[in-house]
């Protein structure tokens, strides 16, 4: 879940870049005052809605006196035309903030919607699906929680989290072996990730003691030998170049699990509009 705090804190910084020096001078100009309105947002499209609670934030740190009248909730699937949320306040109030509000919706129920594309995928075969680290700064929890509503899972949130050994570190020591003896020894407490390329590289990691081995960019038929010769020793993670068009292929070799930076850095926003 957000923070209470951390989403206070998101709204606000988006709105202080959306609001300018003086603020809406197009509603200031042609509303009155004290004029008032009921305004429903709708989805223009199928989706996984998330962000409601930012959206709400939106239009309360605006104007706390806005009233909220209905809303749906995180997680549910909405179909075109649903109204996810109708509020009724001041209406200069609620058109400075519609498009903020509309901002996170779109792009948390985008991510919400991608990851329950990949995971309903993956999960007939016992997959699940994780996200990476490729993430905008700034937003990256807003971004996890998303993905979380879509039935994904986070891996790393941060480079302490766990040891990920990877080709280019591979570069500066002796040996792979090497590799995870160092990391051991640096924090005993702290998992450890390897990323290989192919199985010769695996096969000289079976009998170390890690957590989980990364299978880099392989084709369906190289993950099953893997999982073949790794044989439960450590969870097996797919990963690099995964799509919606083959991680259905990815997911039928039963890997313990699939991750992908297309859960966060290739989204389409989803469409909502707010209506008076």
């Amino acid at each position: 879940m957000l923070a209470r705090k951390y989403i206070k804190k998101q709204v606000k910084i988006a709105l202080k870049e959306d609001l300018g020096k003086i603020g809406d001078i197009t509603s200031k100009a042609l509303i009155q005052k004290h004029h008032r309105s009921v305004a429903i947002i709708k989805a223009k499209e199928n989706a996984v809605l998330c962000g409601i609670d930012l959206a709400i934030t939106t239009f309360k740190t605006i104007d706390n006196k806005i009233k909220v009248i209905s809303k749906k909730n995180d997680g549910k699937k909405i179909k075109k035309g649903t109204v996810i949320l109708k509020i009724k306040g001041n209406t200069r109030s609620i058109l400075i903030a519609e498009r903020t509000a509309l901002n996170f919706l779109g792009l948390m129920s985008g991510i919400a919607t991608k990851a329950k594309k990949y995971s309903d995928i993956a999960r007939p075969y016992g997959v699940k699906v994780y996200s990476t680290r490729k993430t905008i700064a700034g937003i990256r929890d807003l971004e996890k929680y998303a993905l979380t509503k879509g039935g994904a899972y986070i891996n790393r949130m941060s480079l302490d989290d766990f040891f990920f050994i990877k080709d280019n570190h591979l570069k500066k020591v002796k040996s792979i072996k090497d590799s995870i003896l160092k990391v051991r020894k640096y924090n005993p407490k702290k998992k450890i990730t390897v990323e290989v390329d192919n199985i010769s590289q695996l096969k000289k990691i079976l009998n170390e003691r890690i957590d989980v081995v990364l299978l880099d960019n392989m084709s369906g038929e190289h993950i099953k030998k893997c999982l073949k010769l790794v044989n439960k020793r450590f969870i097996c993670e797919a990963s690099g170049n995964i799509n919606l068009k083959n991680i259905k292929s990815i997911a039928r070799t039963k890997v313990n699990r699939i991750s992908t930076g297309q859960l966060t850095h290739s989204i389409q926003n989803v469409d909502f509009g707010l209506e008076i």
